[in-house]
């Protein structure tokens, strides 16, 4: 017997109204409950859906979570305007877009990826790690174009921007504001490239 999903019997496809309404369900209730109230019961209820309709999605807790905040991302992308600081500017604002709702949300994960391993490996693949990927990619091509000093700590200073957004969102639950990025950028981040 093939172990193929393509030739596995269809079977109704998908609504994705109920992956919205799942989604929408996750983020409340982290809001509301934090990440320990927000169990795959509780979604079940607030969704009106079944449990089974969830394990369906997500195998896991964890990536029900994760799938609900990355809902709530903005694409990280991997500019190029022209010059170093433009392209740092433009990677590094992907963290002044959170909106209170999203801010929230991501606040009350934050508080427990140093408690669960499952929950902070699938949050960096989704959530963290695609726009410090970009900010890296930018950095590195400024590398080869010889603008970059070549010994510089790219992953060390890719990570100053996350790192202060990360820590707004903890303490303050708001994302960074555009001006505190204007002034890690060109006080921090670009004095330690060149």
């Amino acid at each position: 017997m093939s172990d193929d999903r393509s030739t596995r019997a269809a079977g109704r496809p998908r609504d994705p109204g109920v992956d919205a309404g799942i989604l929408d369900a996750v983020q409340d209730l982290l809001i509301e409950h934090g990440y320990a109230g927000t169990t795959i019961g509780a979604v079940a209820e607030r969704a009106r859906c079944g449990r089974s309709a969830i394990y369906r999605r997500w195998e896991t807790k964890a990536e029900l979570v994760v799938a609900a905040v990355g809902a709530l991302q903005v694409t990280a992308a991997v500019p190029d305007t022209g010059t170093l600081r433009g392209d740092l500017l433009e990677a590094a604002m992907h963290f002044a877009q959170a909106d209170e709702r999203t801010a929230s949300v991501l606040a009350s994960i934050l508080s427990e990826i140093g408690r669960d391993e499952e929950l902070r490996a699938v949050a960096y693949r989704v959530v963290g790690g695609p726009p410090v990927a970009a900010l890296v990619a930018v950095i590195e091509r400024w590398r080869e174009r010889g603008v970059v000093r070549v010994d510089a700590p790219v992953a060390l200073i890719a990570g100053l921007v996350p790192t202060a957004a990360f820590g707004s969102v903890s303490l303050s639950r708001r994302a960074l504001e555009p001006d505190a990025v204007v002034q890690l950028v060109d006080e921090v981040v670009l004095p330690a490239l060149t």
